[in-house]
């Protein structure tokens, strides 16, 4: 009984994202992820977060990302989505965050823009990031993978199962 549960949870749960108009991501940006690995002295801990949605009607993407401990100003090439790519692998620039150049080594970037059919698919494959880039790490310095948070389908997984059962 309880596999079936889970099983009637699990499909819950994709039928529920399937039918969605707006998919929200919400995901960690960091060193880790950036490639090439950047260069970070001692006193820096640059990090920070992203929350995108993509609507899945009018192709409509927005973003805030929100960063601090860099090693300086965001710099040439600036802020931007890359992809189509997995962790790990490098692609091309796909959208601009910001055209204003610097931006603080703390802060918060706003924006949204319209995505093609492609690019929406991408997204929605967890096939593009974002990556920021300073003076000391041209390549970027901080960079995150546009998927779900970790643990954040899980507890999707287990809402749809709170709620079959408070129906029984």
């Amino acid at each position: 009984m309880k596999s079936q549960l889970m099983a009637v949870g699990a499909l819950s749960l994709c039928a529920g994202v399937a039918g969605a108009n707006v998919v929200t991501f919400v995901f960690p940006i960091d060193v880790a992820q950036e490639v090439p690995v950047p260069t970070i002295p001692a006193g820096f801990d640059p990090s920070g977060t992203g929350v995108v949605t993509i609507d899945t009607v009018t192709n409509l993407l927005t973003w805030e990302i929100t960063y601090q401990g860099l090693t300086g100003p965001i710099v040439a090439p600036g802020a931007h989505f890359h992809g189509p790519a997995d962790f790990g692998v490098t692609a091309g620039v796909r959208l601009h965050l910001t055209m204003d150049l610097p931006q603080p080594a703390t802060g918060t970037i706003t924006g949204s823009a319209t995505v093609n059919a492609q690019q929406r698919d991408d997204i929605l494959a967890g096939l593009w990031y974002v990556n920021l880039h300073t003076a000391m790490n041209p390549p970027g310095e901080i960079r995150g993978q546009v998927v779900p948070a970790p643990g954040a389908l899980a507890a999707l997984g287990l809402a749809g199962l709170i709620g079959l059962r408070r129906r029984r």
